[in-house]
């Protein structure tokens, strides 16, 4: 009879679901501090993780937009001179 090593299993799988969260999160804080772009591309990138499976942890996922957000230029509300009407138009 073979014995039950489903333990030894889920256990390696828990370790490797966790230093794999702990390669993203690193890599969302590094990105952030060297004030690189932060995508879920270019922090997949650094942490050697597939873009899918960032967008399946909500917490990440949640912080990437978070910061990504933070660090988009704010847009002017009024319209560039070059594009407004003139008298002559």
């Amino acid at each position: 009879m073979r014995s039950d090593n489903s333990l030894h299993l889920s256990t390696a799988a828990k370790q490797r679901h966790e230093l794999t969260r702990a390669k993203a999160v690193a890599a969302l804080h590094e990105l952030d501090r060297a004030g690189a772009k932060i995508t879920f591309e270019s922090v997949a990138d650094y942490a050697g993780v597939s873009r899918s499976w960032l967008y399946t942890q909500t917490d990440i996922k949640d912080e990437i937009r978070r910061l990504r957000a933070r660090n988009q230029p704010r847009h002017a509300t009024t319209t560039p001179a070059r594009q407004r009407a003139t008298d002559d138009s």
